[in-house]
């Protein structure tokens, strides 16, 4: 980690664009850059996210906007469906949009639209867990960067 020294009307400014009691202001330098990969530990503000999203000790839910606040996701960015020997397939990707996934016009969750194109291509699973099936342009997915986060918090 490296030091320097702002003015007033800088660190004002990061103020303005932080989002409160979540961002340090390094995590606030990186969105506004946009800035993607994972931030350093000290950058992760622990107890918010442990207190709003462990519930009775279990992993919590796979959240978009908690990913995108984090730099590992945008929004606007397009996501890949791949099948369950992780292939991707063709014709099938998403556009994130707030706390879902935009497709054809509908928003969806991550699990109920891979489970809808899933059937389309001969699947029969009515229960798809969304975050294994999609994936990032670099061919990471969701459930991957999730787990990333997560393990930086513990």
């Amino acid at each position: 980690m490296k030091t320097i020294e702002i003015d007033d009307e800088v660190f004002a400014y990061l103020q303005s664009n932080a989002i409160p009691y979540m961002d340090t202001p390094n995590l606030t330098l990186r969105r506004l850059f946009k800035m993607n990969g994972m931030p350093s530990s000290g950058d992760i503000p622990q107890e918010k996210i442990k207190t709003s999203e462990y519930k009775r000790g279990k992993q919590p839910k796979t959240n978009l906007q908690t990913l995108i606040k984090y730099n590992l996701l945008q929004e606007g960015q397009t996501l890949f469906l791949h099948d369950y020997q992780d292939k991707r397939i063709e014709g099938y990707e998403a556009i994130i949009s707030g706390k879902s996934l935009l497709w054809n016009g509908k928003t969806y969750s991550m699990s109920k639209l891979a489970e809808i194109c899933l059937k389309k291509e001969g699947y029969t699973s009515n229960s798809v867990q969304g975050p294994a099936r999609w994936f990032n342009s670099d061919g990471i997915r969701v459930l991957e960067l999730w787990q990333q986060l997560l393990d930086r918090i513990k």
